[in-house]
């Protein structure tokens, strides 16, 4: 079997459960060598982030400190532009050497593959795992589902060979996002069992998302 290295790319504006305890969950399911957990600096498909690449980085590393096999990496505020996943995936083929590169993506994200930079070059270049969300369906879309593999999950993920795949896995359903995050912060209600508590009482001190009033 090939090392495997997974790829978790995201906003983390704020970084929450949903994100640390699936990956969490995924190490224990998948044995990878480690998944590098990469806050982009300027997401091509999204507004631009309320807070600041520097706090993002640093409420990630917190959120994902005491699980291991993981690596927070600030690769993507190292270049200039749109942070393009091509363009990592890369990067991390060439410093790795021989190794099964999976780029891990919710199935909110993957929906919208091909608007992505250089998408039919990525997919020849990486496996793709699709965290699937019971409460969020793939996408109708045919074109978005011929390119996922028949099996929701296979032993082939760890095999090694040159043909690349796209699998979906299921996870236990979290239904957290940052933008419920952010409202509730906005509304002063309690974010307890939402975020980790040392990104909570980070982003308490620095006053992020108007959170000094809430609990």
């Amino acid at each position: 079997m090939p090392r495997l290295v997974g790829i978790f790319g995201g906003t983390f504006d704020p970084v929450h459960y949903g994100h640390s305890l699936t990956i969490a969950e995924l190490l224990n399911t998948i044995p990878f060598e480690k998944i590098l957990v990469i806050p982009n600096s300027l997401p091509p498909h999204r507004e631009n982030s309320q807070a600041s690449f520097s706090h993002r980085y640093k409420m990630t590393s917190l959120a994902f400190r005491d699980i291991e096999k993981t690596v927070v990496d600030n690769r993507e505020n190292l270049r200039t532009g749109p942070s393009h996943a091509i363009e990592t995936v890369k990067q991390i083929i060439a410093e790795e050497g021989k190794t099964k590169v999976i780029l891990i993506v919710g199935s909110d994200s993957f929906d919208g593959i091909h608007s992505w930079y250089k998408w039919r070059e990525l997919i020849s270049l990486v496996d793709f795992l699709i965290l699937k969300r019971l409460d969020m369906p793939l996408s109708k879309n045919k074109n978005v589902q011929d390119l996922i593999s028949p099996t929701r999950f296979s032993e082939d993920l760890l095999l090694d060979r040159k043909a690349k795949s796209i699998f979906e896995i299921e996870m236990t359903p979290l239904r957290i996002s940052s933008s419920l995050i952010r409202e509730n912060i906005a509304k002063g209600k309690s974010i307890d069992n939402l975020i980790n508590p040392l990104v909570k009482d980070y982003l308490k001190k620095h006053g992020l998302y108007g959170s000094k009033n809430s609990t």
